[in-house]
């Protein structure tokens, strides 16, 4: 394992995980201190992290393992903070005539403009965010989901100010 997690991680981030044979565990203070500086420097050192918790760096490496092996920590991905070098981002609010819809969920991974769609207990049934490049890029994925007999009503929002993220 590298010395230096790389860009910002995607965590799914609860007080339990899925240990590698489906038990449950409790995520412990230490795996929470750890999860907490990647939270706000997901490139920090194992040193760094070491450093902040006083936990030993061996302790650290090893349950950062754990965590990726657990999937608590699923990815490392880079996020842009300049909307102009990558578009403009929407939220598309989608209400079903039935659910669930695989083949719907399918056709929208097919797109390169989703970045996220999320499955919604109440209305709207679906949740997809997407960054586009261009206006006629947004319209075009509006389109082909309109145009899905199971979509029957969607909404859009355009994204002015990413306000928070922790």
């Amino acid at each position: 394992m590298p010395d230096i997690l790389c860009l910002i991680f995607s965590a799914r981030y609860f007080h339990q995980a899925k240990d590698v044979d489906g038990s449950m565990r409790d995520l412990d203070e230490i795996d929470r201190q750890i999860l907490q500086v990647l939270r706000h420097n997901a490139r920090e050192t194992i040193k760094g992290i070491a450093a902040q918790t006083n936990i030993a760096r061996s302790t650290v490496r090893h349950r950062l393992q754990r965590l990726e092996d657990d999937q608590i920590i699923t990815g490392y991905r880079v996020e842009l903070k300049n909307a102009s070098t990558r578009g403009f981002g929407a939220f598309l609010f989608l209400n079903l005539t039935q659910t669930p819809a695989k083949d719907l969920i399918t056709e929208i991974s097919s797109f390169p403009e989703v970045i996220r769609c999320y499955s919604l207990a109440g209305e709207p049934d679906l949740l997809v965010e997407v960054m586009a490049k261009t206006p006629e890029a947004l319209n075009d994925v509006r389109n082909k989901l309109s145009a899905n007999p199971v979509v029957s009503e969607l909404k859009t929002s355009l994204v002015l100010n990413r306000e928070l993220e922790t």
